[in-house]
């Protein structure tokens, strides 16, 4: 027993056996806006990622590329005039090509040039196309790695015969589902009835706190996970946009306007325009500097269904959504174009009660 002192005022640090504590019930969780590629809305009421269901653990599409009659210079020329009689593109570039082409040559940092070759022999075992001067070949500049070779036509003879056939087939590409979990609960009946502050059911309370646990997990994946199929011990996992995007790749260590602008300008001549930017916050802060609003603004569609506000960079080719996602790494950031990516459910989260074995539930 503690005495209080003859005559002493007794304080809040006298009697302290039985105080109740003063305890705030709300017990935070992270929220949606934490799992954007999955629970994420934008501004067009739509989720931020699709998804579709499949019934193989291994699942695949096809893509196909087209012969544009367009290419990079492969290799130096610094012969000018009508010594240029030779072009070097890639192998498989070669391919854009054929006989009697003409081809107009824009080189870096250059007007585009007044000559006109024509290709006698487009070489599709080596790239080197065989050209003659067709217009303006005396003004043919000298040729530079990434020069664009761009096809304006053909000057077939009258009355000829059609060129080699060129056909270019579909590529089949292939990801693999992936099992997050079984992830255990397990808890005693004596357990369940201690009560505590904030909870009214501690089972329910842990099975939720696995459940948010998995969907970042899941997040992550889709973000970096690499496709592995171990057939040996039977398991696999998912790639993520990490993985599967391959070019239009920029080092650039800063996200602001200009690179994104550069970005864009890639994607667009690869024949894409993306519409969504995904990053950190830490990664954003170039552009929530900037000063023109025109650029970079903040804007809310349709309040009353609880969108949250959405960051929109505008550029020469539109408008590209910000993403903002905690699990991305500051250092990298995507843009993708939301209609060319979705997660793919062989089966959704199933949550089951196991067989009992002694005073527990699991």
């Amino acid at each position: 027993m503690a005495v209080v002192p003859y005559a002493g005022r007794v304080t809040s640090y006298d009697l302290a056996v039985g105080v109740k504590i003063s305890m705030d019930e709300a017990i935070y969780m992270i929220s949606p806006i934490d799992s954007p590629l999955i629970n994420g809305i934008g501004t067009d009421g739509r989720q931020v990622l699709a998804s579709s269901g499949v019934d193989q653990t291994t699942f695949k599409w096809m893509d196909e590329e087209l012969l544009l009659p367009s290419a990079p210079v492969e290799t130096i020329n610094a012969n000018t005039g009508t010594n240029v009689v030779l072009v070097n593109v890639s192998a498989a570039d070669s391919y854009r090509f054929q006989v009697d082409d003409l081809i107009s040559i824009a080189s870096e940092g250059f007007v585009q040039a007044e000559a006109i070759l024509r290709i006698t022999d487009p070489d599709h075992g080596t790239g080197d196309m065989v050209v003659a001067g067709w217009a303006n070949h005396a003004a043919q500049v000298a040729l530079a790695v990434g020069d664009t070779v761009t096809c304006v036509g053909s000057a077939l003879v009258e009355g000829s015969d059609p060129g080699v056939a060129r056909s270019a087939d579909r590529t089949i590409r292939q990801n693999y589902t992936q099992i997050f979990g079984p992830t255990p609960v397990e808890m005693t009946r004596t357990e369940q009835q201690i009560t505590r502050y904030g909870v009214s059911d501690e089972f329910a309370k842990q099975l939720y706190g696995r459940t948010v646990e998995n969907v970042i997990t899941r997040e992550q994946a889709y973000l970096y996970g690499q496709p592995v199929d171990d057939t040996s011990s039977k398991r696999r996992s998912t790639g993520g946009l990490y993985h599967w995007i391959r070019s239009n790749i920029s080092t650039q260590t800063a996200l602001n306007i200009t690179n994104i602008q550069t970005l864009m300008q890639d994607c667009y001549n690869a024949g894409g325009v993306p519409d969504l930017l995904i990053a950190n916050p830490a990664s954003l802060g170039d552009l929530n500097n900037i000063s023109d609003s025109s650029r970079v603004r903040t804007v809310i569609d349709d309040p009353r269904r609880g969108r949250v506000p959405v960051t929109s960079v505008f550029h020469e080719f539109g408008e590209t959504q910000i993403v903002r996602n905690r699990w991305c790494n500051k250092e990298t950031a995507f843009v993708v174009r939301k209609d060319g990516i979705q997660r793919r459910i062989l089966q959704g989260l199933i949550v089951e009660a196991l067989a009992k074995t002694g005073d527990s539930d699991q």
